[in-house]
């Protein structure tokens, strides 16, 4: 008679729902493809490393800036000891 009148029982009614793990497999495959994505273009699109990121090239633009004393106020000429040729401790 009681399943006549409702459908379900307080239990039942109150039971959860395996939603979640639908929106979590949703979730963990569009993170999937964004990072195929995202390797994609690392491999295809993007050119090399531009030489201007070498040890060699930074250094010399340093030497640059501290020759033409750029900013020695409270910039990078600043910290350069130009008598003793170092970095000021």
């Amino acid at each position: 008679v009681y399943r006549i009148k409702f459908n379900e029982t307080y239990a039942e009614m109150n039971k959860g729902t395996n939603e979640w793990k639908t929106v979590l497999g949703g979730v963990l495959f569009f993170l999937g493809v964004t990072g195929l994505i995202l390797i994609w273009q690392k491999h295809f699109m993007y050119g090399p490393i531009p030489h201007t990121f070498s040890d060699e090239w930074l250094s010399a633009q340093t030497k640059r800036m501290l020759d033409m004393r750029i900013n020695p106020v409270e910039g990078i000429s600043s910290q350069w000891d130009f008598e003793k040729n170092e970095w000021k401790k």
